[in-house]
């Protein structure tokens, strides 16, 4: 596969709502950011979609998490990214109506995040970084590797993310000073992410499986990496018109097709499939000094290889053929109304969370394991009131 290689180093920081403002980099950070190119001109649209091509369009549209490879996706370019980012933001909701109650609107009221932090300190989270407007030094970065992006005229976008954080165990942290709900007076405390990392540890497995009876390992990721193993993020975003969908029961033209099917765009059909596996070594709500949450979270799927029953594997958790459209929905109250339509929530999981916390982490309540989530055939619709 031929791609165009690129090495980032991004700050970015920003203390006004939904605004980012790019920080230049020093000469030491200029030294240090690399970019490559290696990339040749793509065949052309007739080249590429031949009669065979036409041939076989239904089975590229109908590609799922079973085959988010680049060999089953028959991708042949695109970009790879490296970055390291360290990012400040707020983000503000603003209900201009606040709760209407009989036909008679509200006060307004908003929710606000304020301090949105994102970086990749090396040591634990303490309290004083949690209060803090810069948590993070200008060094702490958070690493993400061989991002991968492609983009086809059937088969939609194609991202791969081989790696969040560093093999050592550090992963992205992420901080939100304060959660404010109805104005910015009345704080409901903020929310710590520490560590999120798809790299799999050995010691977290061996815990878990301690803690649980399990009998798990996770898949070499030919890397010769040390002390666990990666397993990529993977999503396929597929857009399909209503004259897409038609294309699959219908002997179109070439160029029908193309047009049809592509990237998300306005009054289409958007299917997503994911794969990953996720470990953090904290997520929790922090208030006046004191913590709840959850340590020790991995989010993965159980796989049996030799089909004894029992699980064995790591592999990936699965969101499968969610399909995401703007439909014209009739609600309780009888009333059609615009809604986003989630027609295939179909997620499937395994949690272990190694200790659920209050207070601190050396205040445990135990461990949770939970086998076998599924969500398939759930529809959910959103739509305003």
């Amino acid at each position: 596969m031929k791609r165009m290689f690129i090495t980032f180093i991004i700050l970015l920081f920003s203390y006004q709502p939904i605004w980012a403002e790019l920080v230049p980099l020093n000469d030491f950070q200029l030294q240090n950011s690399i970019g490559r190119i290696d990339s040749s001109p793509p065949p052309s649209i007739d080249e590429t979609l031949n009669v065979s091509t036409q041939a076989t369009a239904q089975e590229n549209i109908a590609l799922n998490t079973a085959s988010l490879t680049d060999s089953a996706l028959n991708l042949t370019e695109g970009i790879e990214l490296d970055i390291k980012i360290q990012a400040r933001l707020d983000i503000t909701y603003a209900d201009n109506d606040g709760l209407s109650k009989n036909g008679v609107s509200g006060t307004a009221g908003e929710l606000v995040l304020s301090g949105i932090h994102i970086g990749g300190s090396d040591e634990a989270i303490t309290s004083d970084m949690l209060k803090s407007d810069a948590p993070f030094s200008a060094s702490q970065l958070a690493i993400l590797n061989n991002i991968k992006i492609d983009v086809d005229p059937l088969q939609g976008m194609f991202i791969t993310v081989e790696e969040m954080g560093d093999n050592q165990g550090n992963g992205i942290d992420m901080i939100i000073n304060d959660i404010y709900l109805g104005n910015k007076e009345r704080s409901a405390g903020g929310l710590l992410i520490e560590n999120l990392s798809n790299f799999i540890q050995d010691k977290n497995v061996a815990r878990n499986n301690d803690l649980f009876g399990l009998n798990l390992a996770s898949v070499d990721d030919s890397k010769s990496t040390l002390g666990g193993n990666w397993v990529p993020f993977n999503m396929q975003v597929l857009t399909q018109s209503s004259e897409g969908a038609q294309a699959q029961q219908q002997d179109l033209s070439v160029s029908q097709i193309t047009s049809s099917v592509g990237l998300p765009g306005f009054g289409a059909n958007t299917t997503i499939d994911a794969s990953f596996a996720l470990h953090m070594d904290k997520v929790a709500w922090v208030d006046d000094g004191g913590e709840f949450g959850l340590a020790g979270l991995m989010v993965y799927q159980g796989q049996d290889s030799n089909g004894d029953g029992i699980d064995d594997i790591i592999g990936p958790a699965k969101l499968t053929q969610m399909k995401l459209e703007t439909i014209t929905h009739t609600n309780l109250a009888g009333e059609e109304v615009q809604a986003l339509y989630i027609e295939n929530l179909d997620f499937k999981a395994d949690i272990a969370i190694q200790s659920l916390y209050v207070g601190s982490p050396e205040n445990s309540l135990g461990a949770i394991h939970i086998k076998g989530l599924d969500t398939s055939g759930t529809s959910v619709w959103i739509y305003g009131h």
